[in-house]
Order: structure tokens, then sequence, then C-alpha cells
């Protein structure tokens, strides 16, 4: 216990200071932990309690660091059903305001209990030298969420520091709550991008790679989206998008394009102007509210021995592709055309290009080259160099260091309000 018997006034402060920044349960629990040994007592011990039945030891600490437990006290990350684990959990939930105090004299009763869980947890307090124990329960929305037990070796607590004791068991079991939600959250909107992002197809002389990485921490969900498909005539549609927004509600407007888009792009076998141009006017007549830059672009194979493949592409406002050819990068930058959903009627360019046995062609969102430093045009060429200068290999081994590199050029600055947004960095090539 510290000097004079009375826990510091800037406990509760320096409580919520710690939990502002924690990541997880676990460091909520190390922290509050390492906290109360540096505040308040000589050792405290943190377990977490975790769906349907386990109770996990988070930390455990005294004044000179971790702990060596006895073994009937848990060590540090070992996991144990509640059911089993009982004990002094059992009296902490008959307890009022969840705060269990044990004296060295009840401490020593208890030592002598018929509950071998409850004698052998009494008897390990005993030989940590405490003669002043408080279980503090961590509650959040009528359950018990963790366990915080904090041991004096040289007097009893003071009410004053049980009263703060009682606070910070309210204000850490919101804290345990907030970061389980939000781990939740991640959770729910990784596994929806996820299923919105298609798997690729093997292609025969075209190898494909693709790459999703949220632009910054909280959900991993937004509106940039690819997609790769057959076509008649082993044909392929590759297709890059980027649909306003940042959050599931862009993700649900991204969906319904890119499922659209895909409908009408096989079931025509139209160019991809004319698709794009049915997108627009199928989205507009459906009522589908959603604005979105877009490439879509249609490889059809050699017609014969010797013959290049023939990419055709158009863009909706979106970024150029970059073609990779002979260890040179070129930006494939045509006039620019709306993005989808501000003109139905607009007429949309076609472009075209032959590519040869070992070409490279780089789509991405702007997620991967926006800052708010340089221009885009700098960016692009950023870009370019990026793909120009990236290792030899496979599209299906690799991407992910030049898309690494293309961030990397130069800090981004993070755009308020971009969390969810995420870049997208197909690759595909042909093979020899």
């Amino acid at each position: 216990m510290r000097t004079g018997g009375l826990p510091d006034s800037s406990l509760l402060t320096d409580a919520v200071r710690t939990l502002s920044s924690a990541a997880d349960a676990t460091q909520v629990l190390d922290r509050l932990a390492r906290l109360l040994v540096l505040r308040l007592g000589d050792f405290c011990l943190a377990d977490r309690l975790d769906d349907p039945d386990v109770v996990t030891r988070v930390a455990a600490v005294g004044k000179d660091g971790l702990l060596r437990l006895p073994v009937d006290m848990g060590r540090p990350h070992a996991r144990r059903s509640s059911a089993h684990a009982g004990g002094m959990l059992t009296l902490l939930r008959s307890t009022p305001q969840s705060l269990l105090r044990l004296s060295a004299a009840q401490l020593a009763e208890l030592s002598s209990s018929a509950d071998p869980r409850i004698r052998g947890q009494a008897a390990a307090a005993l030989a940590l030298g405490a003669v002043d124990l408080a279980v503090l329960g961590l509650t959040a929305r009528n359950q018990l969420v963790g366990v915080l037990t904090v041991g004096s070796t040289d007097g009893p607590f003071p009410p004053e520091a049980l009263a703060q004791l009682a606070d910070l068991g309210l204000l850490a079991g919101l804290a345990l709550d907030a970061v389980r939600l939000l781990d939740t959250q991640r959770h729910l909107s990784a596994a929806l991008q996820t299923s919105l992002l298609p798997p690729l197809p093997a292609l025969t002389g075209l190898s494909v790679a693709a790459r999703y990485a949220p632009a910054a921490a909280g959900l991993d969900v937004g509106g940039d989206w690819y997609d790769v498909f057959t076509l008649d005539g082993s044909a392929v549609g590759l297709v890059i998008g980027d649909t306003t927004g940042h959050d599931t509600t862009a993700a649900a407007r991204m969906a319904e394009l890119r499922n659209l888009l895909r409908a009408l792009a096989v079931d025509r076998g139209e160019g991809p102007a004319q698709v794009l141009s049915r997108l627009d006017r199928t989205a507009a007549r459906l009522g589908v509210e959603a604005s979105a830059t877009c490439v879509y672009a249609r490889l059809d194979p050699p017609g014969g021995p010797g013959d290049d493949w023939r990419l055709r592409w158009s863009s909706a406002g979106h970024l150029p592709p970059v073609l990779l050819r002979d260890g040179r990068a070129e930006l494939l930058e045509t006039p620019p055309d709306l993005m989808l959903g501000v003109d139905p009627g607009t007429v949309r360019g076609e472009h075209e290009r032959n590519l040869r046995p070992g070409d490279l062609v780089v789509l991405c969102t702007d997620g991967l080259v926006e800052d708010r430093v340089s221009s885009l045009d700098e960016r692009l060429a950023v870009l370019a160099r990026t793909v120009q200068g990236a290792p030899s290999n496979p599209p299906g081994g690799g991407g992910r260091p030049a898309a690494r590199r293309a961030r990397t050029g130069r800090r981004r600055r993070r755009r308020p309000g971009r969390a969810g947004r995420g870049r997208l960095s197909p690759l595909s090539g042909l093979s020899g």
C-alpha cells in the first residue's frame, strides 16, 4: 500500500488516461493492474471473463515486476472454465458493488474452507504476504467481464481507497465493454468486406492477384471493390471501382453496383463503354442511389498464333491503369468521363491497347495514391515509378511490395472520416 495509507488522488484520472488508448481487453486489464500496483497495492492480478464460460489470467504484477504465482492462483495467460474455477469468484458474485474485501484473518479462515479452490486461493494470497485483499469485479451491462485482485502487504486499505476501487470497477467495466464491442465490429466488418470481394478465378495464360487493405483503423469496410470474371469466348472482365462513402452503407451500395455490373457484362458480351452506360441507366431506373468511379476492362485472348491479347476499357472518372512493359511503366491516361450516378445519359469513351506476354496491368483505387500534400499527378507519377521499380515477379505471388512502396513513398496524412476506405490493387499479368 502506498505511503500514508491513501491512494493517490489522481488514480481515477490516471485510469481514464491509461484506458483511453487501450486497444483491447488484455491491454485494459494489464494497464490497470500495473496502475494499481503503482498507486495503491503491492500486487495485483487481472483476469478476463469471456463467453461462454472461460476465465483468462491476463496479468500478475508486483512492485518488482511480474509475479511468480503459486499454482493455486493461476499463471499469467492461463485459461480455465469458470465453472471449475469458482473459488472466490463465487463469493464475488454475491458481494454488493462487486467488491470483496478480505483481511488476513479472513484469508486464514478461508484457507481451511471445504471448497478446494477457495482454500487454495486464500493460502496463496497469504503466501504473497497479503494482510488485506480487495477482489474487484468489473461489470458491464449487468455481467461480470473481469476481475482485479489487489493485495496489500503492509496494512489494511483505508475506506477512501475502497471507494475509489468501486468507482474504478465501473470505469474499467465500461472500458472492457467498449473494446469488446469495437473488436466485434472489426470482425463483422472484416467478414462483410471479405464476402463482398470475390475469389479470383484461375485463368489460362493470365495471372491475376488482388489485395484489399483498409486505409486506417476502425471498420475494415467501405465502398472500394474489384472483380474478375470470365466472359464469352475465353475473354476476361476486369473491374476496379470506388463507391462514394467509407462505411457499411457504402459497402451495401458497392455490392449493388458490383452485382449489376457483373450481370450486365456477362449478359450480352458488349464492349466496356456500352456496359458502363447500361449500368448507369439500369442503376438509375432501379433507384440505386450510388455514385462511383470505375474502370471496366475486357481482355480478349489472341485470335491465333503470334497474335496479342487485346485490352479494351472504359473509365467512369477513375484513376488510369498502369501498364508495365519491358521494364517501363506507362499511365494509360485517357480523356475523362463522368463518374457513375451523375448523368445516366452520358456518352462514354472506350480505349484499346494490345498486350504482349510478360505485360503487367495495375488497377487501383485512390486510397493507394492520394494524400493531402502532393497533387494527384505527382502521386500517379510515384505509382508509375513504383510499379516500374518493383521486383520482377508474377502477380499471383506479389503485388504487395509495390503497393506498400506506393503508399509510403511519401507519408500519407489520413483524411477525417476515411477510416473505412480501402486500397485495392488488382494486378493482372500475361504469362509467356
